[in-house]
């Protein structure tokens, strides 16, 4: 699992590479094509079919297809141009406090008071790395932010759509079906010249490329699903903390980006504030589920 936070803290590093040469919407497309490629290769080798999804997979696919697949890597790619790659992971890495926001409206559960303190928390931090912890002050990198932000609202809501789907037909089958339906909402607004000029990128931004589609996305996928089969959902959860230590550090050390005292200040108020939202959240499943061990006795 270390592995893995290794790769999705480099994704965004990687994003910033591809973006050298590459549009937001060239590089979210390459990265959907060779990755849905490669998950038809992992069903062919594995299952020897490819399965299809239900009419009623349908609705919950393409709205997962739109918030967690082209809209959120679109957003995330967009957001990317102005903000630096440990900026936009700590964004990113707030989700759990947008997901615990919506929780109440999806399962009519009410938040508890640890969870609002975690919550405000995050977003202290989150204001931080928004304000001071990235790259200048200027109008690109506010709307920059504001790309990472609707990204990260977006992929808020997955859960939610991914969870009784996931229940249904497995992990592999939503994480690829993501793939494959996002693809005719990117190929439209890519010409035959695009096509043409992709023989002309340099070997860094393929490399860049090839590394978000099969290690961060396809390989990251596998490593981490088997980690929850292995580990428990538990222990594997709390790696998901570590990517964005991850991210700043590479962005750091491979792209010179700077670290600052608000940055380190609002990357800890933001992990932190996550970890007691999601502290919060577990006590009262472990109860449950504690209770349900007593019964069954």
């Amino acid at each position: 699992m270390a592995f893995t936070v290794v790769l999705w803290g480099n994704a965004f590093v990687a994003i910033r590479i591809g973006l050298v040469e590459l549009s937001p919407l060239g590089l979210t497309l390459l990265r959907f094509l060779l990755a849905s490629v490669s998950f038809l290769l992992v069903f062919l080798l594995t299952l020897r079919r490819v399965p299809l999804p239900r009419k009623s997979d349908l609705l919950p696919l393409g709205l997962m297809a739109i918030l967690g697949g082209a809209g959120y890597h679109l957003l995330l790619n967009i957001g990317e141009q102005s903000v630096t790659a440990g900026s936009a992971s700590l964004i990113i890495g707030a989700t759990p406090i947008f997901t615990a926001l919506w929780t109440p409206l999806f399962f009519r559960e009410r938040l508890g008071f640890w969870q609002g303190i975690g919550i405000l928390v995050a977003f202290g931090g989150l204001f931080l790395v928004s304000w001071k912890g990235s790259q200048g002050l200027g109008t690109s990198n506010w709307l920059g932010i504001l790309a990472v932000l609707g990204a990260m609202l977006g992929w808020s809501f997955y859960p939610f759509l991914s969870r009784p789907l996931v229940a249904r037909r497995g992990p592999l089958f939503v994480s690829a079906y993501t793939q494959f339906l996002a693809l005719p909402l990117l190929l439209p607004w890519e010409g035959v010249g695009f096509y043409c000029s992709l023989p002309t990128l340099s070997p860094l931004v393929w490399g860049s490329v090839i590394f978000l589609a099969l290690f961060c996305t396809v390989l990251g996928y596998i490593v981490f699903n088997r980690s929850l089969q292995v580990l428990g959902a538990t222990a594997t959860s709390s790696y998901l903390y570590l990517p964005p230590v991850v991210a700043v550090f590479f962005g750091w050390l491979l792209l010179g980006e700077p670290i600052n005292i608000f940055l380190l200040f609002g990357a800890a108020l933001v992990i932190g504030g996550v970890v007691l939202v999601n502290a919060a959240a577990s006590r009262p499943a472990a109860k449950t589920e504690s209770a349900n061990q007593n019964l069954s006795r």
